[in-house]
């Protein structure tokens, strides 16, 4: 047991470096399982025998009390256990995609600015069964500490990568992948009779913008759903959400 906690504060760590931080015994544990190297890791006195069967010899715990971890943490949100780990390679676009044909739908979010709205995409994307979630140059990190406690951990399991701009968009939907646009147009496929393709990619826009014209042009399908209430729009991980349940 430590009488203090340690002088430097994981809120200091690198988030698009070399390490990410992980708040909760659920997060490291889906770190571990997606093969990510745990680096350091504190827990409360409840949790040593869990931490150390956890990491076996590879790793002993420091066990601290509570307040100091929620120090660590920066507020008292850690469920007793905070880790860092060493941050994966990023994909390319290619590596993320399945390399085999068949039936496949993966997630586009090129213009997502909002870490909770990206966290949560993830996991409606895993629970949906995509096979990626590709991204814009710009945007959240997904592997920073909100995105990745929103989506329970899916942004360490499930592949993605960031497109460099729509010229590579447009270079998916032309090799394999039909691209369709989730849109706000009365002229657009309505969700409820179109029939998806094989392979699909599914682009939904800003937050608060929807889909800008550059990356618009690069789908070969706009889609739609029906809305009542006098709504015209959704959140965008809700609308993800009932596009991939109905089109999955």
């Amino acid at each position: 047991m430590r009488d203090r906690p340690p002088d430097k504060s994981l809120r200091d760590a690198p988030q698009s470096g070399g390490l990410i931080a992980l708040e909760g015994a659920f997060l490291v544990e889906r770190a571990l399982g997606a093969g990510l190297a745990i680096e350091t890791l504190y827990c409360v006195p409840a949790r040593e025998a869990w931490a150390r069967a956890l990491l076996g010899d590879a790793l002993a715990p420091t066990v601290l009390p509570r307040e100091y971890i929620s120090d660590l943490a920066g507020f008292p949100f850690h469920r007793g256990a905070l880790a860092l780990a060493r941050r994966p390679r990023e994909l390319r676009p290619a590596e993320a995609l399945p390399a085999s044909g068949g039936r496949s739908t993966i997630l586009v979010l090129p213009e997502v600015g909002d870490p909770e709205n990206l966290g949560a995409a993830f996991r409606n994307a895993a629970a949906f069964g995509c096979s990626a979630l590709l991204l814009g140059p710009s945007g959240p990190d997904p592997l920073c500490r909100r995105v990745l406690r929103v989506s329970m951990g899916a942004s360490l399991s499930l592949g993605w990568a960031r497109l460099r701009g729509p010229e590579e968009l447009r270079a998916i939907s032309e090799e394999s992948y039909v691209t369709a646009a989730c849109v706000l147009d009365p002229e657009a496929i309505d969700l409820r009779s179109w029939t998806r393709p094989e392979r699909l990619a599914l682009v939904l826009g800003n937050e608060a913008f929807g889909l800008s014209e550059s990356w618009l042009v690069g789908c070969r399908k706009r889609i739609t759903m029906p809305m009542r209430g006098g709504t015209d729009s959704l959140n965008v991980a809700t609308a993800a959400a009932v596009f991939l349940y109905a089109l999955t």
